[in-house]
């Protein structure tokens, strides 16, 4: 959580294909919760330490709270980790 609002950590490298259809997923997904969705992109490329911290062996990687998403990633699937990130920081305040 940043601030509230739901973190995810987004490994992609600029050599990663189908990261650019996951930025571009992350974009509306942030988008339709009122751009209040903290997106911080990790090219495991600049920062393999990052990548080593996270235990992230392949991209894209998508860490939300405590679940992890990797590789084929769908709008569905990506909307409930956020809702459940929403829903878990209005249970802890």
């Amino acid at each position: 959580m940043a601030d509230g609002y739901p973190k995810i950590l987004y490994f992609s490298s600029p050599t990663c294909g189908p990261c650019e259809k996951i930025k571009k997923l992350l974009e509306v997904v942030n988008f339709s919760f009122g751009n209040k969705i903290v997106i911080e992109e990790i090219d495991i490329l600049e920062c393999p330490e990052k990548a080593q911290k996270y235990k992230v062996f392949s991209i894209p990687t998508l860490i939300i709270g405590d679940r992890r998403m990797s590789a084929s990633i769908e709008k569905d699937e990506l909307v409930d980790a956020v809702l459940q990130a929403f829903f878990s920081s209005v249970v802890m305040d």
